[in-house]
């Protein structure tokens, strides 16, 4: 067995289903005011890997094994186009070795979108104008509720309930659809400089609660709405965890837990079932490194 680099976890989004939830809050002040989610499922379809050999990637559906450290981190550039869907196991991956992106590209479009996203301050929204020069997007700005605040984000539209799923949350909702990635960062950083929500989202997972974040989050939309003069539409949604993520033991990566067969994912955790029972990974912790074994 040789190394492989894992480059995605992919997951594929069913749904939706409707759930009604009662408020926390509005419960302790008599009858609970009632709350329309929309549920939505991820369905873990396989790990995107590539050969550290070469540059395409494709998908494995099988058990893997965790390599023996030191890893080696690779550049994180693909082909894959910004403005639209792609399927990631027809991507070219870069081969060179790098911490984020190698020196060829260091520059390229991905890599200005990264930093747009990432940093902040005018550097940020510099990255953020050259790359509306390069592609036409729609980009969605949205919050959610981490279990201990709200955060404001920005994604492509398109992939907005992948970065949900890919998030702790207990409630998430979009609030406004910017035809510009500089207005939609302009308009993230107005709401965090405000303080109704943060950019940095829970560094730990917790239990989702959506009866508490109903009302919080409600409250927290219509706030942002009157702060950036839009139209909020209401809705609210999750992604829900897999059966038993939050019972599953979190593990260090090692070789030594085994061969493990890819169960589920939500929030950054990968959960595997091996031997020892189900164990959950952060998946950032193997992400474009040669950390995983094929089996």
């Amino acid at each position: 067995m040789g190394r492989s680099i894992l480059r995605l976890v992919h997951k594929v989004l069913e749904g939706p289903r409707v759930e009604r939830v009662t408020g926390h809050l509005s419960s302790l002040l008599g009858e609970g005011e009632d709350y329309v989610v929309q549920v939505y499922t991820a369905r873990l379809d396989s790990l995107i890997v590539q050969s550290p050999g070469g540059a395409d990637a494709y998908r494995h559906r099988g058990p893997i094994m965790l390599a023996e450290e030191p890893w080696r981190t690779y550049c994180r550039w693909h082909s894959g186009p910004l403005d639209r869907r792609d399927n990631p196991w027809e991507r070219l991956y870069c081969t060179m070795e790098a911490r984020d992106y190698c020196r060829y590209h260091r520059r390229s479009t991905r890599s200005l979108y990264d930093v747009c996203l990432s940093l902040r301050g005018p550097q940020a929204l510099e990255a953020c104008r050259r790359v509306d020069e390069e592609v036409s997007g729609e980009y969605a700005l949205y919050l959610a509720h981490t279990g201990k605040g709200v955060k404001v984000g920005v994604t492509r539209s398109f992939r907005l309930l992948d970065r949900i799923a890919e998030q702790p949350h207990s409630l998430a909702t979009r609030l406004a659809i910017y035809d510009s990635l500089y207005k939609a960062r302009k308009a993230e950083m107005t709401v965090s400089r405000s303080g109704v929500a943060r950019e940095v989202g829970a560094r730990k997972p917790r239990r989702p609660d959506p009866g508490a974040a109903a009302p919080a989050l409600s409250y927290a939309a219509e706030r942002v709405a009157k702060l950036l003069d839009v139209e909020w539409d209401g809705t609210l949604f999750r992604v829900k965890p897999p059966d038993g993520l939050f019972s599953s033991r979190p593990a260090t990566p090692s070789p030594g837990l085994g061969v493990l067969e890819p169960v589920g994912y939500w929030g950054g955790l990968l959960q595997l079932s091996g031997g020892g029972g189900l164990v959950v990974l952060r998946v950032k912790d193997l992400l474009h490194r040669d950390s995983v074994m094929l089996v």
